[in-house]
């Protein structure tokens, strides 16, 4: 699978979020003086209920539970969920707030599509994300750790962030991330 880009403004500059392409293994990158590749898609059509990639990305989820070291990481947990060895965004917040600017959020919505991310506020600074994998169920930290600080990884029911740890559920948007 590819990876294209379009290219928006954001607080931290110019941004090229990740689409998913059609075909090949190459990256594709939009740059403000080139126009991506024929051969690739434009962005996750998030009106679908079919994101890309999804079935690797579970996988992977699926991996890594019962391993460690994601201690206050949601973001980076996601990221590394689809491959990516950071989210690019200071925050999960930051990340909701760059998909609702964007069109990418579908706030409220409690149907995701397996594999999307979804979103908490938790009333602190930096907000909650974990991927969803289907089954009603979220790949997510630290929601099951028994020692501060541990950084579990657990495959938890999705209302389980709400409830332990008295979040609001914000939406799901696609695994869209920067290509810096």
């Amino acid at each position: 699978m590819a990876l294209a880009g379009c290219l928006l403004a954001t607080g931290l500059g110019l941004v090229a979020p990740l689409a998913i392409a059609a075909g090949g293994s190459d990256t594709c990158v939009a740059t403000p003086t080139e126009a991506p590749p024929t051969d690739c898609r434009k962005p996750i059509d998030t009106d679908t209920r079919d994101i890309p990639g999804a079935d690797e990305a579970v996988a992977r989820a699926l991996r890594l539970v019962g391993g460690h070291g994601y201690y206050q990481l949601c973001a980076r947990l996601a990221a590394n969920i689809w491959g990516r060895p950071r989210a690019g965004y200071f925050s999960a917040a930051e990340q909701w707030r760059q998909m609702v600017a964007a069109g990418n959020a579908r706030a409220g919505d409690r149907k995701p599509p397996v594999g999307a991310l979804v979103f908490w506020e938790t009333g602190g600074p930096y907000g909650h994300v974990a991927v969803y994998v289907g089954d009603g169920r979220v790949v997510s930290n630290d929601i099951g750790d028994r020692v501060p600080g541990e950084g579990g990884v657990y495959l938890v029911a999705f209302g389980l962030i709400e409830s332990q740890w008295s979040a609001t559920y914000l939406g799901w948007a696609p695994p869209i991330y920067s290509t810096t």
